[in-house]
């Protein structure tokens, strides 16, 4: 019995389970993030919402064109960072090693707050591509709200990836009113 190319690729896609691969679940992240904060998403934005670290560090981005705002969730039991002080020595908060800047303060959730910038390799070109010198940088300003009773602590950060700045400023001016309508939620344990 002769068994065609497309055949036993298909059969290979079914014993293997690719084939039945769930589609991404990603409601119960932002379920989780707005029973924290709450927030109201900038108009004409797109939406993203993942986690990281096995399910545990929830994230929910707003993407138009270069500019991203997102809302990151550390320090459950498990979590990447275990609260913010692991959070600023680590490779989300530092560029190529060196610690963020301090940029002003923001009024957030009814607390001053701290601002703080990074900048970040751009990932360009393909995989093979060797370009010496210094790659290009993209931006970052974020904040850190204070930690909840359970240890649970949100970083709220504007990314910029491109080198280009942005004359309009629009994700900047989104950023202002996105800090300026967060709250924090009535969540059990929380300050």
């Amino acid at each position: 019995m002769k068994i065609t190319r497309s055949a036993w690729l298909v059969s290979l896609a079914l014993l293997t389970g690719a084939a039945k691969e769930p589609a991404m679940k990603n409601v119960p992240a932002v379920e989780t993030v707005a029973g924290l904060i709450e927030f109201a998403p900038p108009a004409g934005w797109s939406r993203t919402a993942y986690s990281n670290t096995g399910g545990i560090d929830l994230v929910v981005a707003f993407e138009r064109g270069m500019d991203r705002l997102v809302v990151q969730v550390f320090g459950a039991k498990g979590s990447f960072h275990k609260d913010p002080t692991d959070f600023f020595a680590g490779p989300g908060a530092t560029t190529m090693g060196r610690a963020p800047e301090k940029k002003g303060e923001a009024l957030v959730a009814g607390k001053p707050l701290a601002l703080f910038r990074r900048r970040f390799p751009l990932l360009e070109g393909g995989p093979h591509d060797s370009t010496p010198g210094t790659p290009k940088m993209g931006a970052e300003t974020f904040c850190i709200l204070p930690p909840f009773k359970d240890g649970r602590f949100i970083v709220l950060s504007l990314q910029r990836e491109s080198p280009v700045p942005d004359i309009e400023r629009t994700g900047e001016k989104a950023w202002k009113s996105f800090l300026r309508g967060v709250r924090r939620s009535k969540v059990p344990g929380s300050p």
